[in-house]
């Protein structure tokens, strides 16, 4: 009896190890994708997040308003997380723009100017920026000399997007008594080429900020102070943690800087007009206090 006692423990006991085993297998065996880099422990903070909305604003209390455009240009040294390779700005507007379905819009809509009225779809955006070329394709391989010219398509290649078009609108609030700016729409800029001419630098499409917010908060940036604390595009945005110079300023013409007559053929004159408006949106405030 004792025996028979004994055995049973036994195959239980070895029963239990088995299992354990194979849990222990199991864990190490699949160890689970970080989608930026591995960690000694799970990154919940920027997952979790949810975008603020902002302050009320009443037109009575909004007495001075000014709008204006400015580009980023990742290749400078203070907006370079902004090209981090591990989350490129580039890549999270692309996967957002290009979610949906070829005539349908994407999780991002993709505007075609800065008043948002109407939309490219998920298929005018693959075809947007793209290279139109002739090809000569085979068409029979025993008869290699004779050829057949078919017009194709090369995509384009959102990671030569370096530069970006923001409108924005500066707005003091008296009932807060705060001078504060708004972003209305993102712009990423392509260079468009036709048959090997350069034909200047133009707009991929306009994103609207409040969109693109809701994204912009789970999607990390990099923080080169910690990496403990990584930062998100919203905060990167919001906190005006990036470099830019100013294009354009609302005027009768509805013209950039460059566009004016007198900045149209002067690119030194224009970028200090821009530093004249920048100044004179510091003076605005600052002329506001007695001190």
């Amino acid at each position: 009896m004792r025996k028979n006692i004994f055995l049973a423990a036994v195959a239980c006991m070895a029963f239990f190890v088995a299992n354990a085993q194979s849990v222990s297998g199991d864990v190490q065996t699949s160890p689970k994708v970080n989608k930026y880099l591995d960690y000694n422990y799970d990154k919940l903070s920027v997952k979790e997040r949810k975008p603020l909305p902002f302050p009320s604003l009443r037109e009575a209390d909004a007495v001075y308003a000014k709008r204006m455009q400015r580009v980023i240009d990742v290749r400078e040294k203070k907006n370079l997380p902004l090209d981090w390779p591990g989350n490129p700005l580039w890549r999270v507007l692309r996967n957002n723009i290009m979610a949906g379905e070829g005539k349908g819009y994407g999780k991002l809509k993709a505007y075609k100017n800065d008043s948002m009225g109407s939309l490219y779809t998920v298929g005018d955006m693959e075809k947007k920026g793209s290279t139109p070329i002739t090809m000569d394709v085979i068409v029979n391989p025993d008869y290699p000399d004779f050829t057949k010219s078919i017009d194709t398509i090369i995509p384009f290649e959102w990671n030569t997007v370096t530069r970006y078009l923001i409108s924005e609108e500066w707005i003091f609030d008296k009932q807060r008594s705060a001078f504060f700016p708004r972003i209305i729409a993102i712009a990423p800029l392509f260079i468009m080429k036709r048959s090997g001419v350069d034909l200047g630098e133009q707009m991929l499409c306009w994103i609207n900020y409040n969109d693109f917010r809701k994204i912009a908060i789970n999607e990390e940036v990099f923080n080169r102070s910690n990496d403990a604390e990584r930062l998100t595009y919203n905060d990167f945005f919001e906190q005006r943690l990036f470099s830019s110079y100013i294009t354009k300023e609302s005027n009768e013409f509805d013209a950039a800087i460059n566009e004016l007559p007198e900045f149209k053929d002067d690119p030194m004159g224009a970028l200090y007009e821009s530093e004249r408006i920048k100044d004179n949106l510091f003076n605005w405030e600052h002329d506001l206090w007695e001190y």
